[in-house]
């Protein structure tokens, strides 16, 4: 006697680049029997420096074509550009299949912060959307949220997935305005 089959998940993660494959990774050690797949835009990539409408459209135009092509179970959106511009899109014209954004994680730092100063690091578009914003005005309207957005952010992060090397030059910069003292 055969063991019935079990039907095996298909999960497609997206993102502009390479950075959510360490979501990807997480959940496919979570759970092991899905069917991962994963789709970026490394055409467009970074997203951080692209309006609003044009990453609306684009995204659900790559995201609707990837479900005619699979049969698929639930949509990750592992970027957090992606996520604050156009889940709410994204669900509306995708309602028959499950999806989940990454965002900002001011929810668990909020709640694990003891000084309730918060470091938020995201690209301009990401910090200044309303869907942040209501992240923060929800989760940590106790805290201290100091924004730093830099459009290199992503690009920087890229790198460092792709070949190991990290700009500290460039974090430097960005985090400069923040310091008392020059690093």
């Amino acid at each position: 006697v055969s063991e019935p089959k079990v039907k095996v998940k298909r999960v497609l993660f997206f993102d502009s680049g390479v950075g959510g494959l360490s979501v990807l990774k997480e959940v496919c050690s979570l759970n092991p029997d899905i069917e991962a797949y994963y789709l970026f835009d490394n055409e467009c990539f970074p997203y951080g420096d692209k309006s609003d409408k044009f990453l609306i459209e684009r995204i659900e135009k790559i995201i609707e074509k990837a479900c005619t092509q699979f049969e698929l179970s639930a949509i990750v959106v592992a970027c957090n550009t992606a996520s604050t511009v156009a889940l709410p899109e994204l669900r509306e014209h995708i309602s028959n299949i499950p999806i989940v954004g990454v965002v900002p994680a001011i929810k668990p730092a909020a709640k694990l912060s003891k000084n309730k100063i918060i470091g938020l690091l995201a690209t301009p578009g990401t910090l200044s959307r309303e869907y942040t914003k209501g992240l923060i005005k929800q989760f940590a309207s106790d805290c201290n949220v100091i924004p730093v957005g830099n459009s290199n952010l992503a690009v920087i992060a890229e790198t460092r997935l792709t070949t190991g090397f990290v700009d500290i030059d460039a974090i430097k910069e960005m985090v400069k305005p923040f310091l008392d003292e020059d690093i």
